[in-house]
């Protein structure tokens, strides 16, 4: 879902960036999960042609930026892969309010209200990640 609505913000701000997602514990080639689909086609996003990937060394090296659901995706992230360490970020970390409300719960297997507060909560956070990776600031534009 992370993926589908960075993707989405991106074209519709005009942004050219390449965005990807993979896991540490993910089987490649496995489609999102019914519910993932139906929570992002609520948002007018298809994300049923995306698929799952393990995240590679290959893919470390080449990311400009890495964002972990939560601490513990991004401590295992950094354990695999210890020279992602300057470009790892927890997705919510900018829009948290001081570490509460930090951690994105995995939907997998649940009903399709709790893909809808993942969505959403991934939602929330994709403005600040743009604008992160596009100016490295993630604060709001001053008026």
């Amino acid at each position: 879902m992370a993926e589908g609505l960075l993707r989405d913000l991106a074209e519709k701000s005009g942004v050219d960036i390449d965005v990807a997602s993979a896991g540490i514990g993910a089987m490649d080639g496995m489609p999102p999960s019914r519910n993932s689909v139906i929570a992002m086609d609520e948002e007018g996003i298809d994300i049923s042609d995306q698929e799952s990937q393990m995240l590679t060394p290959e893919m470390v090296e080449n990311f400009t930026h890495i964002f972990g659901m939560g601490a513990g995706h991004i401590e295992a992230i950094r354990a695999y892969f210890p020279e992602s360490l300057e470009k790892t970020f927890i997705l919510r970390e900018f829009v948290a309010d001081e570490g509460y409300d930090l951690e994105v719960p995995d939907p997998i297997g649940g009903d399709l209200e709790e893909y809808q507060i993942t969505r959403n909560l991934i939602k929330e956070a994709i403005p600040s990640i743009l604008r992160f990776i596009t100016t490295g600031d993630p604060s709001l534009p001053r008026e």
